[in-house]
């Protein structure tokens, strides 16, 4: 494996610690309006929330260095809510977030989802136009505690 090359495996409990850091990296200079237990109570409950009723969670690993996270929650048989994306911010716009999101991807349309769905913060205009780059449409706003959000949507195919 190229030392640049990174490796995605489904979520284990000794993840736990380095994927929180990862995500409190990724909000900092966002007022949430919640605690830092709600926020992460996801989070802190993958097995039940994402794998248990037939999501997933992806790890991705440079060398041995946890780097970026992912997945989906099913909502019903055929859609899901992609959930969570998280790339090392020195590492973004080196195509790993393109390398997570096309296996999540192809792991929900294996498992029969048909509709991908998201929320993400409408003040990353970065991260609106890697989801728009890669086929999502935007179908609404919402808020995510305090942060203002855009919803996207895709049908998988």
């Amino acid at each position: 494996m190229k030392p640049w090359a990174m490796r995605l495996v489904r979520y284990r409990p000794e993840y736990r610690e380095p994927m929180l850091a990862l995500h409190r990296s990724a909000i900092v200079g966002f007022t949430l309006g919640m605690s830092q237990q709600e926020d992460e109570a996801d989070l802190v409950a993958i097995e039940q929330v994402y794998l248990r009723d037939g999501g997933e969670f992806l790890a991705g690993f440079i060398n041995e260095r946890l780097v970026a996270m992912g997945g989906f929650k099913r909502l019903t048989d055929t859609s899901a809510e992609l959930r969570r994306m998280r790339i090392e911010r020195e590492l973004q716009g080196r195509g790993y977030g393109t390398q997570l999101l096309r296996e999540l991807e192809r792991l929900a349309f294996q498992s029969g989802i048909r509709t991908l769905c998201l929320d993400t913060a409408r003040r990353r205009p970065l991260t609106l136009e890697f989801y728009r780059k890669h086929g999502y449409q935007e179908t609404g706003q919402g808020f995510y505690g305090e942060v203002e959000t855009v919803q996207f949507s895709k049908i998988l195919d």
